[in-house]
């Protein structure tokens, strides 16, 4: 059964995402609460599995509210949960440990799935910052290609970039021809040589290796 906190100060809003948390997953329990204090107070105490977080509410602190609900729950998702434009502070939040980020000027079709993808373990972007990815990486792609110290075959470079544009194991596999398997395990590889864990932590990797290279 899903535990999820909604930590948001306006009530219709806290409405319309407890009915898509509930159309998800039937059983689940949805706590609420208007500023972060009081959130916070009941991620430490509640075995919480799902917060979505609002970022301008009483309480808030900016991107030391992500680290703060890490801390009290390490286990917890977030899905940070914002008017602010995506294309200019999604990648901020992600960065900072948020498991994805919803605007909330976006489709409501789109509500569901992100909640869906972030208690699955996936990561959650729109398709419009993923593109931001995707424009970015083609311009230092080659310069990566030059920096031997980073260690990835052309394999890991071809994956790296998929796995950037928000593709997941299953589709790069098929784009790829390869096994389910054997696409997770390059996957593993590269995370492991690039210290990351994440797409979105790979990203800013190849954009800091991109700055410095020759």
């Amino acid at each position: 059964m899903l535990n999820a906190l909604l930590i948001e100060d306006h009530a219709v809003v806290r409405m319309g995402m407890r009915l898509v948390i509930r159309e998800l997953f039937q059983n689940a329990t949805v706590l609420e609460s208007e500023d972060f204090n009081e959130g916070l107070r009941i991620v430490q105490e509640k075995p919480i599995d799902l917060v979505i977080l609002d970022i301008h509410l009483p309480g808030g602190q900016d991107v030391k509210m992500i680290d703060m609900i890490k801390k009290a729950r390490t286990s917890a998702k977030i899905l940070v949960f914002s008017g602010l434009p995506e294309d200019k502070y999604a990648l901020k939040y992600v960065q900072a440990g948020a498991d994805g980020y919803l605007s909330k000027r976006s489709d409501p079709e789109m509500y569901g799935e992100a909640v869906s993808a972030v208690v699955n373990d996936k990561k959650y972007l729109s398709e419009v910052v993923r593109q931001q990815l995707v424009t970015q990486l083609p311009q230092n792609y080659n310069k990566i290609k030059r920096r031997k110290w980073i260690g990835l075959t052309d394999r890991e470079l071809e994956i790296s970039r998929l796995l950037i544009r928000g593709l997941w194991t299953k589709e790069i596999a098929t784009q790829l021809e390869l096994k389910l398997s054997t696409v997770s395990t390059f996957k593993k590889k590269i995370f492991q040589k690039c210290g990351v864990t994440s797409a979105i932590e790979l990203s800013k990797i190849i954009d800091d290796v991109a700055a410095t290279a020759c």
